[in-house]
């Protein structure tokens, strides 16, 4: 693997300006979370800690089988809330008694990065070249969590990567992501424009 697909800030807020109400507290959670899109459809309203911040998705639901309770901004909180109607059990419930299903996602997600102007088509294969689904935004909450600073066993923790060598390898794949960290902190020696080094 020599690159990982994601969209930069830019690209979630084009995905964004296009979605509303359902189809946009979707796109809010699997970015927001960074988590599975198995993960988000079986989410109770019973997992959602309101006052502390966090959803918890318990290990059953988990490709790696580990519990984790995964944080959740005050926004997206707020628009679950909005979202809510009485005796609600599922975050995104589904026709009948049950949830969302993973393919309504996947077609919503589908059908909002064509509007937002961000699913490439080619002409001849008549396949997406740059396929915008659930699982890249997970790539997504991972890359921008790294360029904002989140530290990296934090990030393992948040999305639920079973070694930290997984979420490492987002930084290795892509090597602008660590020239752009150092240079957004301006590291490096002061200005050594006055002198000279003997060696």
């Amino acid at each position: 693997m020599d690159s990982i697909k994601y969209l930069d800030s830019m690209g979630i807020e084009s995905l964004l300006s296009v979605a509303e109400g359902r189809d946009r507290l979707i796109l809010l959670c699997l970015y927001d979370l960074g988590c599975r899109v198995g993960e988000l459809v079986t989410t109770r309203i019973s997992d959602i800690d309101f006052h502390n911040g966090f959803i918890r998705i318990q290990s059953n639901r988990t490709k790696t089988r580990h519990f984790r309770a995964a944080r959740v901004s005050q926004g997206t909180l707020q628009a679950i809330q909005e979202s809510l109607q009485p005796g609600q059990e599922w975050l995104f419930p589904g026709r009948s008694s049950g949830h969302l299903s993973t393919k309504t996602v996947l077609r919503t997600i589908d059908r909002l990065a064509e509007e937002a102007g961000i699913q490439e088509v080619s002409p001849r294969q008549k396949l997406s070249r740059k396929k915008v689904t659930p699982h890249i935004l997970r790539h997504s909450h991972v890359v921008n969590a790294l360029m904002a600073g989140v530290p990296v066993p934090m990030i393992q923790k948040q999305v639920g990567h079973k070694r930290l060598s997984t979420t490492e390898i987002y930084a290795t794949v892509a090597p602008a992501l660590v020239k752009e960290a150092y240079d957004l902190h301006g590291f490096g020696p002061a200005d050594l424009s006055g002198y000279s080094v003997n060696i």
